[in-house]
């Protein structure tokens, strides 16, 4: 196919009906529709080449500014491309060289065409349409050959029916009136139309960029002039309202001497003999008694009875009895600096202290723990549990992980002086009830 090819009056309408466009929607129900068929003859005119086709739909693009009219006709751009590939049994090399269109655009363009129909087919349509260089041999592939190859129909319409941009209402855009005259004249006259309306627009951008540019310059200055004076104006408010505490002596008033005022020079005590033998004797009974008896207050506190069964029989000998909870050697777990032994005790807490206590006697049996001194591990005392214990130092730290896994628990370690039997480790374990 050579470069000098024409389109006829045929092809253009031939292009037309193949768009399959809503005229009632683009023409808003008819009423502008003298004016688009005016338009489109202006637009596809007849014994035209297909570069300068392309050339006018370029061209009409830069004479309007509205989004949906240049997205409408980059929309026409690209189906005119894909009507010459099918109806004119183009090469994309032989389009390309017509049009001067580069290859690349062009197959980009044909692929998302047929992909569009033919959704099915997308990874066959890829490698047709994968052109990476000028001597690639996809670049001489027609619609014929595709045709034959894929086995698709050769009457494929231009459109689609959810296609948006075959119902959009140009006439109705702000744009359509300056559109309408200026596309009827020709490549020369329309080319210069376009270069008068860059002038025009490129003054207007630079005029208005300048007073932009002036606007932000007084903005900014406004701006700086007023952080400066109220960083002023705040500062000297601060310095009023802070004080330094420093001596001032220059509030006192130097008229004023100090003297000394004797409250018993001027008023004389007068007492009578029977008064003055009752303080003697008062002070003489004072400094002679000697005999004065320390006394001591302890603190009251309730205690709670098991039963009446623990109430002492002679409440004479009370104070000599022993209690069943108290050891024959107390103490050993409180810190002491110069201790050279360790004693641990175990704090923890619990809703059901006997089920606990049932479970540390089975740790105690397995780790063969012994007691301390006269008191059974396990003993209930008003407020919990408590054991007292020698454990085997090879097993202490598996024994008391053990013992923290049964219930949450608190281990404690403290220096004492006091040891137990060779090779063990005294701990104690209280359970707090809940």
């Amino acid at each position: 196919m050579n470069n000098d090819y024409i389109l006829s009056s045929y092809d253009q309408k031939q292009f037309r009906d193949w768009l399959d466009l809503n005229i009632n929607n683009i023409t808003w129900e008819g009423r502008y529709g003298e004016e688009f068929n005016a338009f489109w003859e202006g637009l596809f005119c007849a014994d035209v080449s297909p570069s300068d086709q392309i050339d006018k739909i370029e061209k009409a693009v830069l004479l309007v500014s509205s989004g949906p009219i240049i997205s409408w006709f980059n929309w026409l751009k690209s189906k005119y491309l894909c009507y010459l590939y099918i109806f004119k049994n183009f090469t994309l090399l032989e389009l390309s060289q017509t049009t001067s269109e580069s290859p690349k655009s062009l197959a980009v363009t044909l692929r998302d065409f047929f992909v569009e129909r033919y959704p099915h087919m997308e990874e066959r349509f890829n490698v047709y349409f994968q052109v990476s260089h000028v001597t690639c041999d996809k670049i001489n592939l027609s619609f014929e050959d595709i045709v034959s190859e894929l086995g698709i129909s050769k009457e494929i319409l231009g459109t689609i029916e959810d296609d948006i941009l075959k119902n959009l209402e140009v006439t109705l855009y702000k744009d359509w009136a300056l559109l309408k005259e200026k596309i009827s004249l020709n490549n020369s006259r329309l080319e210069e139309s376009i270069k008068n309306i860059k002038k025009k627009t490129t003054v207007k951008k630079q005029v208005r960029f300048i007073q932009e540019l002036l606007v932000l310059f007084i903005i900014g200055g406004f701006f700086i002039v007023a952080v400066k004076f109220g960083n002023e104006w705040y500062e000297k408010k601060l310095v009023k309202e802070i004080t330094l505490f420093e001596p001032n002596f220059f509030w006192l008033d130097k008229g004023l001497n100090y003297q000394v005022e004797d409250p018993l020079s001027e008023k004389g005590i007068k007492l009578s003999h029977k008064e003055l033998d009752e303080l003697e004797k008062l002070e003489s009974n004072k400094i002679f008694e000697t005999n004065v008896e320390a006394r001591r207050y302890d603190v009251e506190s309730d205690v709670v009875l098991t039963s009446l069964d623990t109430l002492p029989k002679n409440f004479t000998s009370a104070d000599l009895e022993k209690s069943i909870y108290e050891e024959n050697r107390k103490g050993g777990y409180r810190d002491v600096r110069y201790g050279g032994r360790r004693a641990y005790r175990v704090m923890m807490t619990s809703e059901s202290p006997n089920q606990t206590k049932l479970r540390l006697i089975n740790l105690l049996k397995k780790y063969n723990v012994k007691q301390v001194d006269n008191v059974k591990p396990g003993t209930e005392i008003p407020g919990g549990i408590y054991f007292n214990l020698h454990v085997p130092r090879k097993v202490l730290k598996e024994f008391l992980s053990n013992v923290s896994s049964v219930r949450e628990s608190r281990i404690l370690e403290s220096k004492t002086v006091f040891g137990g039997p060779r090779g063990t480790s005294k701990v104690f374990i209280w359970i707090k009830q809940i």
